[in-house]
């Protein structure tokens, strides 16, 4: 409960800096978007769970890049897996049989490069780094739209990782793409994660663009 506590201070504390950062037009710029998300789990983790081994999700990002170079993130959505071990109950519907379902959320901090102009007539600028952080997944077993159904907790954890991370944009909007490998303290082993990406101020000029009238 700590742990998550922390982390929720931690996601304020970010978005309240993008805000200001926003307002004042500073080095550090905010960012939020979405990302579409698969993760893998390890299959013996998964088999004792009950729960296949791979994951589909969405999940809402946010953050700050400060100075071209620091990114500070956090992310939270939802996974969708197959239940390997349903349950059925008679409802006001007739029997229905469990799914699984999970919340997932990150905190990340990382170093990237400055933006890079690929040129062009609409020149495009990429950026790639690196990022590490930390995850918590809480997995359920549930019958969905049923008030008062049995739900039972599933035993799947998350725990540290790093990420690489590349993005492609236009200096607002980025096109993303970052692979999650997880440590041994997690049952997740990794995660893909193709997103996009705005920020409501321009990302500050790249080393290779300061003559860009933009």
């Amino acid at each position: 409960m700590r742990v998550r506590s922390s982390a929720v201070c931690l996601s304020a504390a970010l978005l309240l800096a993008a805000h200001g950062a926003a307002a004042q037009q500073s080095p550090i710029v905010p960012r939020y978007g979405f990302d579409l998300i698969t993760t893998g789990t390890d299959p013996i983790a998964a088999d004792s769970a009950g729960v296949g081994s791979r994951a589909w999700g969405v999940q809402l990002t946010g953050g700050v890049v400060a100075y071209r170079v620091l990114s500070l993130n956090v992310d939270g959505g939802i996974l969708l897996m197959s239940d390997e071990a349903p349950f059925t109950q008679e409802t006001t519907q007739g029997e229905k049989t469990s799914g699984v379902g999970a919340g997932i959320g990150s905190v990340s901090a990382g170093l990237r490069t400055p933006p890079l102009r690929l040129g062009g007539a609409n020149p495009r600028f990429l950026s790639a780094g690196v990022n590490a952080g930390r995850s918590w997944v809480n997995v359920t077993r549930t019958i969905t739209h049923c008030v008062d159904c049995h739900g039972e907790d599933v035993s799947v954890r998350a725990g540290t990782f790093w990420e690489p991370v590349v993005e492609v944009g236009n200096g607002r909007g980025a096109v993303t793409a970052r692979y999650r490998v997880y440590g041994g303290d997690s049952d997740i082993q990794n995660a893909l994660m193709i997103g996009f990406t705005v920020s409501p101020q321009r990302t500050p000029k790249s080393v290779d663009a300061a003559a860009d009238p933009q």
